[in-house]
């Protein structure tokens, strides 16, 4: 290759170093919808507490206590997005340095060893950037799913079939992590006003919830039953359990104790079963395991069916 050949095919190799940099900055965007979600959180916020009109679930803050709420909620999210932004921040400034070392005024052999090496050394840096950017991404869409009142698309229908759906779809996967999957149905129907969609999310979220508590294997016992005027659900598991200072929190956004857990998945949860005028509950033992119940009002018609057999 001539020296102007050379130069030529590094000064391209260099610009599409630059160029890549360049792109990594990009991550300013993603930050733009960040301020635009806390902008809108505080609406959203106020709609899931609700006005004065609502009458709030027992436990549950009324309007009252809307900014105290608000400012927890975002003072977590900063506390969620604060170390992946300085990785960023320190991963595109070194990315920066190794391709302002480039000298183009050097000799090219030495010039194509020097980009050969500032290019892998900006690469490497620039992955980390788009590992960090996916992550920053994914607790922003968690915050978002949470802080939207869930939209109910209503439907009647039978819980014992929606769960025994939710238990297929599920079950290759249990398969795949050594865990035993028993079911126990109520031999009644149990008629709901529910979104599937929503309470299916639900139940897969404590699935794996279960899944990751037995790292090595167990059990996965999934029932559903009628008590009174209530449909119930039960996910019980054979893992490690829950400590019990984190019980009376683990419904709270961004209070997982689970390495690699956003914290927001029971908080989700919850906001469904609430929207659907339902509880949930957690009981758990070290070293036993862990049941979450989950109660429904059965649909009117199935109340009233009901009281014309008695």
């Amino acid at each position: 290759m001539g020296i102007q050949g050379g130069t030529l095919g590094i000064s391209a190799l260099c610009f599409a170093g630059h160029e890549k940099v360049h792109e990594a900055k990009g991550v300013g965007n993603f930050l733009k919808r960040i301020r635009l979600a806390l902008a809108g959180a505080a609406a959203d916020i106020m709609a899931w507490f609700g006005g004065p009109k609502r009458k709030e679930p027992t436990g549950r803050p009324g309007p009252a206590d809307f900014k105290e709420e608000l400012a927890r909620l975002t003072g977590e999210l900063a506390h969620e997005i604060k170390n992946p932004l300085s990785t960023i921040k320190i991963n595109l400034k070194l990315s920066q340095e190794a391709m302002d070392e480039i000298d183009l005024t050097e000799p090219p052999r030495v010039l194509w060893d020097q980009c050969r090496r500032n290019l892998a050394s900006a690469s490497r840096k620039i992955s980390i950037i788009q590992k960090e950017t996916d992550r920053l991404e994914q607790i922003l869409d968690g915050f978002l799913r949470y802080i939207h009142r869930p939209e109910l698309q209503l439907d009647t229908l039978d819980i014992n079939d929606l769960v025994s759906d939710i238990v297929d779809f599920y079950s290759p996967q249990a398969y795949s992590h050594a865990l035993t999957v028993r079911q126990s149905f109520s031999e009644e129907p149990l008629l709901c006003r529910v979104d599937p969609g929503a309470l299916k999310q639900v139940l897969l979220n404590l699935f794996i919830n279960a899944q990751q508590a037995m790292d090595k294997g167990g059990e996965l016992m999934v029932r559903t039953a009628r008590r009174n005027r209530l449909a119930v659900i039960q996910v019980n598991d054979t893992g490690r359990g829950i400590p019990p200072d984190k019980l009376p929190t683990i419904f709270r956004p961004y209070c997982s104790f689970r390495a690699g857990g956003t914290g927001l998945g029971l908080a989700t949860a919850q906001k469904i079963v609430d929207a659907h005028n339902g509880t949930i509950a957690v009981h758990s033992e070290l070293g036993k395991g862990t049941s979450f119940t989950i109660e429904l009002p059965l649909a009117a018609s199935e109340v009233q069916g009901n009281r014309g057999t008695q």
